[in-house]
């Protein structure tokens, strides 16, 4: 279903906003991944504020395709920095223990890279139906092992297929962090013990850990207020999360190293 944008009230965010409050998150998901010991609480609440940086990444990108002057040069600046950012995201993610290092683990940009070409294949109006499931499949499994997996792949392909109808995008968002994150069966989970066992039984190790899943409804409250422009121009503001992302990775896999 497509539309007009709906006009969001003054006082909104630009994309270039929506990606500032996205890069801050981020860092603090970072951190906490780093330095605070999981499934305490600390680590839950700020993995939570962390499922903010994914979904408004991805809208950002789904953005992106459609106001690029050259779609080519986009995916291309996609691909050459998920190479760039590949080895400072295993050297955070192995703690900076370079032996620990395994190298079929890719980062979110690369993540970003398969979603927009599986929305070109998707938009393609040369391909029928059944090529574009079949082209777009390889792409899904590609993003297996990525950060956000082939659910980041699916966000993308959900906010494009909606784009130009914000409350499409927010319902069919919701219903992928229902059914694909977990957060459905995290609801209903108990209920199977008492069903079929007669007692109602709630495994809090578990909860801790899939709590933070929640998080990723917070993006709306965000991409809610998003004004429809992209704010500042500029190369500081277009290559700034480019630089920074693989930067800060380094930064934190070092201080792990060393600390």
């Amino acid at each position: 279903m497509t539309g007009l944008r709906l006009k969001r009230p003054l006082g909104g965010l630009s994309l270039n906003q929506l990606k500032a409050v996205a890069v801050a998150a981020m860092v603090i998901d970072h951190i906490a991944f780093a330095f605070v010991p999981d499934g305490t609480l600390p680590a839950v609440l700020l993995h939570t504020i962390g499922r903010i940086t994914g979904p408004t990444m991805f809208f950002a990108a789904v953005e992106g395709y459609h106001h690029t002057r050259d779609l080519d040069r986009y995916l291309l600046r996609l691909a050459v920095f998920a190479l760039i950012s590949w080895f400072p995201f295993l050297y955070f993610h192995s703690g900076g223990d370079l032996s620990a290092i395994q190298l079929m683990r890719p980062n979110v940009i690369f993540t970003i890279f398969l979603g927009v070409l599986a929305v070109r294949v998707r938009r393609s109006r040369r391909l029928g139906a059944v090529w574009k499931v079949l082209l777009i499949l390889p792409l899904l499994i590609l993003a297996v092992p990525a950060d956000w997996g082939c659910t980041g792949v699916v966000i993308i392909l959900t906010f494009d297929y909606y784009h130009g109808s914000w409350k499409d995008q927010a319902f069919a968002y919701s219903l992928v962090v229902l059914l694909d994150m977990e957060v459905l069966s995290l609801l209903t989970s108990p209920f199977f013990g008492l069903f079929y066992d007669h007692v109602l039984t709630i495994d809090w190790e578990l909860y801790a850990y899939s709590i933070e899943s929640v998080g990723a409804f917070l993006p709306l409250l965000l991409l809610s207020r998003y004004t429809g422009q992209h704010g500042t121009q500029g190369g500081f503001s277009k290559w700034f999360f480019y630089i920074f992302y693989p930067l800060h990775l380094l930064v934190l896999g070092w201080l792990q190293a060393v600390l």
